[in-house]
């Protein structure tokens, strides 16, 4: 049985303790938080004995197997060190860092100690994704085109918009960096490697300091074509459906369409849509927390590679950089440094 920590006690802190008591050979053992009446609380909601402020403290206390780092970008590389300084691996949230120098810093410092480290993205993790995934290896659509993606949570309108994460509106960069990273990191799992953006942004609601609304084109190594066109201000009926959106995916022997409650259905060239039948996971967004946090145990127990390990998650967040870049200067951007470096060091 692996024993963690988790470090924070924010909304997604919840989400994620309450995926641990669903993940398989993994216990949360001890929770630290800054606040000291919100950390007993969450832990007392939990069960989890051991909890306090100072992380050090609880970590010589309990020895544990892991660290789950569940707090505001600005603390990741300090936890991530205190982790990697005693050799315990790490699973850290997203975005891996304020910036992408800090980011490479937090990766590389874990690397070079031997200290496995995977980010804990699980956007791609949802189940309809993970069912989208299975029907592209079948070959079923054959040759694929060209996908879109409209983000519609419709949480953002208003002088109290986020009301679950007030914090966003503060962001002097939110969209991208903070949500439509999700997305980059989804299609390239689907749909490979990403070679070029142009991307057009805006900001709607007047209480909010970054982009609220954005539209990416994504040209990728295989040819086909991507749009991810995202607005957190626009009316929805439901607020924050299942996946968010909707999405569109064209191949040459039909199309796939993914509703915004992850129902799948397909039509096929010459024929009628038909639904798709699956079983989708129970659990906060089709299963997805439980299954990253499985996905991260397994791999610490059986061996492999992290499917967003930091090197991989970089990769990421460099596209998102880029898309801010092609916004300023209104042209297309590509050949990410990062990938650019790593071609180099294999050379």
């Amino acid at each position: 049985m692996y024993r963690g920590i988790t470090i924070g006690t924010g909304h997604f802190a919840g989400i994620q303790l309450e995926a641990w008591s669903q993940v398989q050979g993994a216990e949360i053992v001890g929770l630290a938080g800054r606040n000291a009446v919100t950390t007993g609380a969450l832990a007392e909601q939990f069960g989890i004995k051991r909890h306090g402020q100072d992380v050090i403290a609880l970590i010589e206390e309990l020895q544990p197997h892991f660290i789950d780092i569940c707090t505001p970008p600005d603390s990741h590389l300090h936890y991530a060190q205190i982790a990697a300084d005693r050799g315990i691996p790490v699973l850290c949230q997203k975005p891996v860092a304020p910036t992408q120098e800090e980011s490479k810093r937090l990766v590389k410092y874990c690397k070079e100690r031997g200290v496995p480290i995977m980010i804990n993205e699980n956007w791609r993790w949802q189940g309809w994704y993970r069912e989208v995934k299975r029907i592209l290896e079948s070959g079923l659509l054959g040759k694929l085109f060209h996908v879109y993606f409209a983000m519609r949570p419709g949480d953002g309108y208003g002088p109290q918009p986020y009301p679950l994460q007030p914090y966003f509106k503060d962001m002097e960069r939110f969209l991208l960096f903070e949500t439509g990273v999700h997305w980059i990191d989804t299609y390239r799992m689907l749909f490979g490697e990403i070679s070029s953006v142009f991307c057009d942004v805006r900001t709607w609601n007047p209480v909010c300091k970054g982009e609220d609304a954005a539209i990416v084109y994504f040209s990728f190594q295989s040819g086909m074509t991507g749009l991810y066109d995202a607005n957190r201000v626009v009316y929805m009926e439901e607020v924050r459906s299942p996946a968010y959106g909707w999405m569109t995916l064209e191949g040459e022997n039909g199309k796939l369409r993914l509703s915004q409650d992850g129902s799948i259905y397909v039509t096929l060239r010459g024929g009628q849509e038909y639904k798709h039948d699956y079983e989708l996971p129970l659990g906060w967004k089709g299963g997805c927390a439980v299954a990253t946090q499985q996905h991260f145990i397994d791999v610490l127990g059986q061996g492999g590679v992290f499917e967003t390990d930091g090197d991989d998650y970089l990769i990421s967040q460099e596209i998102v950089y880029a898309c801010y870049e092609s916004a300023q200067l209104k042209k297309m951007v590509g050949k990410w440094s990062i990938i650019e470096e790593a071609i180099e060091k294999a050379e």
